[in-house]
């Protein structure tokens, strides 16, 4: 028996909401990509979800899945 998509994940992926949180702003971007020349721990995410506009990276390792929220959320 499968079970639905809404599942825990254990991987990020393109087009995933991510919680940004800067001390003072929270933001909720979009994964623009995954994959990042020479780091496999750093994702790029940004507002539209562009693999080229302006945007940031993030490392992946302080991000978990939260089921209740649909979307990544910092761990601490």
């Amino acid at each position: 028996m499968r079970r639905k998509r809404s599942e825990n994940r254990a991987t990020m992926r393109e087009g995933d909401r991510i919680l940004i949180d800067k001390g003072i702003s929270r933001k909720v971007m979009i994964i623009a990509r995954v994959e990042i020349p020479h780091s496999n721990e750093k994702i790029f995410v940004s507002k539209s979800g562009g693999k080229f506009t302006i945007g940031l990276k993030v490392w992946k390792s302080d991000y978990a899945w939260s089921e209740k929220n649909q979307m990544w959320v910092p761990k601490h």
